[in-house]
């Protein structure tokens, strides 16, 4: 029971999904047809993530990337290799799996070049990036893949791109001013990587080609599910470990969040009307932005929505790719993370929220 406690403790984000799912019975009791109505695809999308960062992990396959920052030997070099790492991956393999793979890898690299402390300031950054980018197509998160379904995936790119290329300077910007005059500040590598982490060869080809994989898929070349399928197959037959090396909280926390939103549709539609964005912008930053798309679907014109949910992403912590951070990171540098996304991440909501203003 000590265990379980203790558990739950460190992934608050499960009880919470889970007890305003049970909150959201009471309301609307779950029915077949709300379960077969929910956004499958992106519930496939984040356990086909989850174990594929489990495996990458496991197979220590990101370790070129921790080598190739070792040779930035200025502040403003790194932290633009990690963000930009961050912004292309993010499209493709979303935000949340972007940010999970990222930023474990910046904390190795800025503890081996003995800069702990610049530690918040990268997660900061690597976040509002692996958001950011992940606005671009409707892989980038659950809420977008919700969205595009209803949309079509030619209205969503078109209705996005100017977010996302209007992100790029913002990101840029945020970056110099978090880093401030330590952007050409050198720094060396203190503590060489011992090299001697080596994963098995070929299971670490296999989550590379995993990945090509889900890249094609982004394009539409594939189900989300069938690529699952396919990794829980690979898995079963080569490496079976990697089931029990997954964290499966987020991907529980999407499927109480999803059904929560779903069965709240019938109490938050009468209170959406056209024309509601920023009503719906706030829902998105309280409660964040998957349950508030799922709640608001089928609701509220859903270009609206999706500009609406996209925004409401920053300038919170309310979302599952900050929470799943924060995690990692720890007490040791989650509070201080969290305070400069806090920070940093309205000037990204208000550079957003102007040009939806303007356009």
């Amino acid at each position: 029971m000590n265990k379980i406690i203790s558990y739950l403790k460190g992934h608050l984000l499960l009880p919470a999904s889970f007890i305003l799912m049970l909150i959201s019975f009471a309301v609307t009791p779950p029915t077949g047809e709300m379960i077969v109505s929910l956004e499958w695809n992106g519930i496939a999308l984040t356990a086909a993530m989850t174990l594929a960062a489990a495996g990458l992990k496991k197979e220590k396959v990101l370790e070129p990337l921790g080598k190739i920052a070792d040779a930035f030997s200025y502040t403003g070099s790194l932290a633009l290799f990690f963000t930009l790492a961050a912004f292309i991956l993010s499209p493709f393999i979303s935000s949340l799996a972007s940010s999970l793979l990222i930023i474990p890898a910046a904390v190795s690299t800025l503890e081996r070049k003995e800069r702990s402390a610049m530690i918040p300031a990268f997660a900061a950054l690597i976040l509002i990036a692996s958001t950011a980018g992940g606005m671009l197509l409707p892989s980038g998160s659950p809420q977008n893949m919700l969205l595009s379904r209803t949309l079509g995936e030619a209205s969503f790119l078109k209705e996005m791109l100017p977010f996302f290329l209007l992100s790029i300077p913002v990101t840029a910007i945020t970056g110099v001013v978090l880093l401030r005059g330590k952007i050409r500040e050198r720094i060396y590598l203190g503590t060489p990587d011992d090299g001697c982490r080596e994963g098995n060869k070929g299971t670490k080809m296999l989550y590379v080609c995993y990945i090509a994989v889900a890249v094609l898929t982004s394009f539409g070349l594939f189900s989300w599910f069938d690529v699952l399928v396919l990794l829980i197959v690979v898995a079963l037959v080569f490496d079976r470990k990697v089931f029990m090396k997954a964290d499966y909280s987020l991907l529980l926390s999407v499927i109480f969040l999803s059904i929560a939103g779903a069965s709240l549709r019938s109490v938050t539609a009468p209170l959406i009307s056209e024309g509601s964005m920023w009503k719906l912008t706030l829902s998105s930053m309280i409660i964040g932005s998957l349950p508030a798309a799922a709640a608001a679907n089928g609701a509220a014109d859903p270009s609206v929505l999706l500009d609406a949910v996209n925004i409401g992403t920053f300038g919170t912590v309310m979302q599952l790719p900050v929470i799943a951070a924060l995690r990692i990171l720890g007490k040791e540098y989650g509070k201080r993370t969290a305070l400069i996304y806090a920070a940093a991440s309205p000037f990204m909501f208000i550079s957003l929220a102007a040009l939806r203003i303007l356009t």
